[in-house]
């Protein structure tokens, strides 16, 4: 790590349980990052989207090629002041024949914007992993997995010297119970900060009762899945939300 690379260094490690293979025609296999795991980074670096970075306004441009429809969206995005700005282009599908006719995907404007703007991202090293061919070892995503997934519960170790063991935790039931009251406590949660209030809760919860570290993985892992619904409500309010990307 050099100064001059300290921005890409900090965006350039993507959890992969917000990845997803894809296999394009011809064979070709893949690693993609979802989304709004890249603009949660962007935020958690920047700030708010509109404030500490943004996107501007997209251009697209609809291509007629022989049977097909295509259309290509090339956008900036800003950081830390609105000047600074990096650029991308994507595209997509628009219109094609198949053995059954014309096909038409009313998606492919917005997939052509999410193309570029993850385009123009990779460019100051978000998923930057990913991107560089990483994700085809396994042992790299095995270590960012657990990484993750220690960082996600953020749980320090039992303040006692003496955690309880997992046949006590067992027969307690103590798994399932906070397992439980996790569930209640998440259907009210709505953003990430109220999600980080639940955690905390958990943390505070984790030193009072001597949790071992067997039982904080099972939390970790609980913690990572409820991030991951919590990300997909929110990207699907965002985008039924917005007039361009609802298509209104």
């Amino acid at each position: 790590m050099s100064e001059k690379t300290t921005l890409w260094d900090k965006l350039g490690k993507t959890d992969p349980a917000h990845t997803k293979s894809f296999q394009r025609g011809g064979g070709f296999r893949g690693t993609a990052i979802k989304p709004m795991w890249s603009y949660r980074r962007m935020t958690e670096e920047f700030g708010p989207c509109g404030t500490g970075w943004g996107i501007n306004e997209p251009s697209f441009q609809v291509v007629p090629v022989g049977d097909e429809t295509l259309v290509y969206c090339t956008v900036s995005v800003w950081h830390e002041n609105r000047d600074q700005k990096v650029f991308g282009v994507g595209g997509d599908k628009v219109a094609g024949k198949n053995k059954h006719g014309v096909q038409t995907d009313d998606e492919a404007f917005k997939k052509a914007f999410t193309d570029a703007v993850t385009n123009a991202l990779k460019l100051i090293g978000v998923g930057a992993d990913v991107h560089m061919g990483m994700f085809d070892d396994s042992k790299y995503v095995n270590t960012l997995q657990r990484e993750f997934a220690e960082a996600k519960a953020d749980i320090p170790p039992p303040a006692n010297d003496k955690p309880k063991s997992s046949a006590s935790l067992k027969r307690d039931k103590a798994y399932e119970a906070v397992r439980d009251e996790l569930a209640q406590d998440m259907l009210d949660v709505r953003t990430f900060a109220q999600f980080e209030t639940v955690k905390e809760h958990y943390r505070n919860k984790a030193k009072e009762n001597g949790w071992n570290q067997s039982f904080l993985f099972g939390l970790s892992e609980l913690f990572g899945g409820y991030e991951i619904e919590l990300q997909k409500r929110i990207e699907a309010e965002n985008l039924s939300q917005h007039p361009m990307m609802a298509g209104e």
